[in-house]
């Protein structure tokens, strides 16, 4: 890296982080106070199961409670999100913003500064109707009050932070006069030129005499320029969605739907089930559960030709219903079975090519993160959805093994030759895989059974998973630490594009765009097939550049009317898209997966040769999204099943 880039570099961190490290350290103390809350929280629903199991009746108006005490625990680690920086962005406009993006992002932290504003304002009003209007939970008659106030004033402090990074950022350009570094300037002039042509579009189309249809696309023009802009996906959507709202109806109306919208997504018992999943993969990954399915798998298969980067898919598969992350398994694979592979001279391509693929089982095996995020926006059930995810995850993993079997088969230099298998070694694995296989039985057999909500089976395996945890030698208080912190980070990064996409969502459909697609693609002459097959190459597309959450988040809205006026199946929808976005992430040029890898690896791999790696991978996923397609039973049998 030339001199002159890296002192900008260094320039650039030291203005949008400072020196010192108080807010940083302020805001992680208050996401481990609300995720160690949160566990207790969990408890309290062991206990309830536990009562309901031996018909006590449970814990009496829990449900209602969770609700109230999880907009706390939300509040209270938002902030850790915007202090650190790690709202879902798309890097798009990188190379016309030039090397310094520093104007980029200071304008970036500007607009998460609206938004956390406006979501604090929101949440006051919330907290003044409920005390205006004396409102009480339904079953134990306890005033809401009290709780909306709180998560009121812990908002207001994490504005204040978030307020005060920003405005220290900008003082500390001033100070240090880095606004004279080259680049700087066209930077900031894209951001803000990005601000100005969304706002100008919005208020010129949506104030005016205009037609609906032109009115929606161009709210949705003014979208994508910010978040090719790298605004923030999730304030991206909440900044449009208020601005559309109030200039389509008025300001009262726009503020009272950001208001229910909001205070719908905190109370979300469903959407509690996402940091819950999230803290059982985390606490799996430390107590090296992982490990364990990695050598489970190579014990029984890795004899075989090819057998380890099959035993890398599988435990891709296994890990990946623990953790629900198609990144996060990627990451973790890559540093377990990558060096093994290496080491029994496994192709570098292939090693890194199934592992980038493996890790897209993450997303779609239950317990699955988008999924539960899609039930919750279409409002279908999120069991039946993990149900139906089930087969077409198992069929993802088996056309892996395939193609790994295939390719070592047509270019036997990708993989060393057959080693002995040894049935004493396999025996002594799966023995020690016992963990994995518990924690697979009580979440997805008590939520497939219907013995457990989505929410209480999440609790579940966050708790089994700390006591594994808590077991394992080498876990401590640091480790603890680091496991909610990342927590925190995800949730509430994944909490702020569904609050913004609710709010924009309100604009949709007050502005009825539902019925002008439905106008505009006439599903009575037009194939359905034709339908499907232009949505498939368009999330095929939107996948590669696209996070999974917001690619699902953004397009839902105009993507459902369709499905539902073709008479299709949510579910099966559901399903369908998720594979779609999910072969998105190891599709070239912007596969984040194979990027994940290739940041495991580093220098001992190029780019280009994990994108070798991944090929056959995509020819079978290609063949699996054409028979999800086309047989959609595949996604419908087992529901049907287990329903009935």
């Amino acid at each position: 890296m030339p001199t002159h880039l890296h002192t900008i570099q260094e320039r650039n961190r030291l203005i949008l982080n400072g020196t010192g490290q108080w807010v940083d350290k302020f805001s992680a103390l208050g996401a481990i106070v609300a995720l160690s809350a949160l566990i207790l929280l969990s408890l309290a629903t062991l206990l309830d199961i536990f009562l309901r199991s031996i018909n006590a009746g449970g814990v009496r108006g829990l449900f209602e409670l969770n609700g109230l005490f999880i907009a706390i625990i939300i509040a209270g680690f938002l902030s850790l999100v915007f202090i650190q920086r790690r709202n879902i962005r798309v890097d798009l406009m990188s190379k016309v913003a030039g090397s310094n993006q520093l104007g980029v992002a200071l304008i970036a932290t500007l607009t998460e500064m609206l938004m956390m504003i406006g979501l604090t304002t929101v949440l006051g009003f919330r907290a003044w109707d409920a005390h205006q209007y004396n409102e009480t939970t339904a079953v134990i008659g306890l005033p809401t009050t009290a709780f909306w106030i709180t998560t009121f004033i812990i908002m207001l402090l994490s504005t204040l932070l978030v307020t005060g990074r920003s405005l220290a950022q900008w003082g500390r350009l001033l100070l240090t006069k880095s606004y004279q570094l080259a680049g700087f300037w066209r930077g900031l002039g894209v951001s803000l030129g990005a601000l100005a042509l969304s706002t100008a579009l919005l208020f010129h189309f949506l104030g005016g005499d205009y037609s609906v249809g032109l009115q929606a696309t161009v709210v949705f023009f003014a979208l994508y320029i910010l978040i090719a802009a790298q605004i923030p996906i999730g304030v991206a959507l909440g900044l449009i969605g208020i601005i559309s709202l109030s200039l389509l109806l008025n300001i009262e109306s726009a503020f009272v739907i950001a208001q229910n919208e909001t205070a719908r997504a905190l109370t979300s018992i469903d959407m509690a089930a996402i940091p819950l999943f999230l803290l059982m993969g985390n606490f799996a990954t430390w107590a090296g559960l992982s490990g364990d399915i990695f050598n489970a798998g190579t014990s029984l298969i890795g004899s075989r030709r090819g057998g380890l980067a099959m035993a890398s898919v599988a435990g891709c598969g296994g890990f990946g219903a623990i953790c629900g992350s198609s990144i996060a398994t990627t990451a973790t694979f890559g540093k377990v079975a990558f060096a093994e592979m290496e080491k029994r001279n496994y192709a570098h391509s292939l090693a890194a090519g199934c592992i980038a693929a493996g890790g897209t089982l993450g997303a779609l095996l239950p317990p699955s993160v988008v999924l539960i995020v899609y039930c919750i926006v279409v409002e279908v059930s999120i069991r039946d959805a993990f149900q139906a995810a089930l087969l077409p995850g198992l069929l993802a993993m088996g056309m892996y093994l395939l193609a790994i079997a295939i390719a070592v088969r047509v270019k036997p230099n990708l993989a060393p030759t057959v080693e002995k298998f040894d049935w004493a070694i396999a025996r002594k694995a799966m023995i020690q895989a016992w963990r994995p296989i518990i924690l697979f039985i009580l979440v997805l057999g008590g939520l497939y059974g219907g013995l457990f909500t989505t929410q209480e089976a999440a609790s579940v395996g966050a708790l089994l998973a700390l006591a594994f945890a808590l077991l394992a030698k080498d876990f401590n208080w640091h480790k603890f630490k680091l496991s909610l912190m990342d927590t925190a980070i995800n949730s509430g990064a994944i909490y702020i594009i569904f609050i913004g996409a609710n709010i924009f969502a309100g604009f949709m459909s007050f502005s009825d765009v539902a019925s002008l697609i439905l106008n505009f693609i006439n599903i009575d002459t037009t194939p359905h097939w034709l339908i499907l097959l232009c949505l498939v190459i368009f999330y095929l597309l939107l996948g590669t550049v696209f996070d999974t959450l917001a690619a699902v988040l953004v397009t839902t809205p105009l993507v459902v009317p369709l499905i539902l006026g073709m008479n299709y199946d949510l579910v099966w929808w559901g399903v369908v898209t998720l594979s779609l976005v999910e072969i998105g992430m190891i599709t070239p040029p912007l596969g984040m997966n194979v990027f994940v890898m290739r940041s495991v690896v580093g220098e001992r791999l190029k780019l280009s040769h994990i994108f070798k790696g991944v090929t056959p991978f995509l020819v079978a996923d290609l063949v699996r999204i054409t028979l999800l397609v086309a047989f959609p039973s595949i996604s419908l049998w087992l529901p049907s099943v287990l329903n009935n």
